[in-house]
């Protein structure tokens, strides 16, 4: 499994849009958003912090992940299980 000190490069894409505007994209490549847990249509941010180096910024408002269970919770639902099988 890579570790998160792995680079992953990326070319940016322009867009060319109608009135003459451009636009640039940079796609996250899956291990990374995997890696940062993100998901499509997440809103975050981006900062500047010099002309080498940008800082993504994941807004508070995230939704919880559906789907996922949590280790308490499967020992919950293993208990549960058990006593109603006695």
């Amino acid at each position: 499994m890579p570790t998160l000190e792995e680079h992953y490069t990326t070319l940016l894409q322009g867009i060319r849009r109608q009135g003459g505007t451009v636009q640039v994209y940079a796609n996250i490549p899956l291990p990374l958003a995997s890696a940062l847990d993100l998901e499509p249509g997440e809103t975050v941010t981006w900062k500047v912090v010099d002309r080498t180096h940008l800082l993504l910024v994941r807004l508070p408002d995230r939704k919880p992940l559906t789907g996922v269970s949590r280790p308490e919770e499967e020992k919950k639902k293993k208990t549960r299980s058990r006593e109603s099988h006695s």
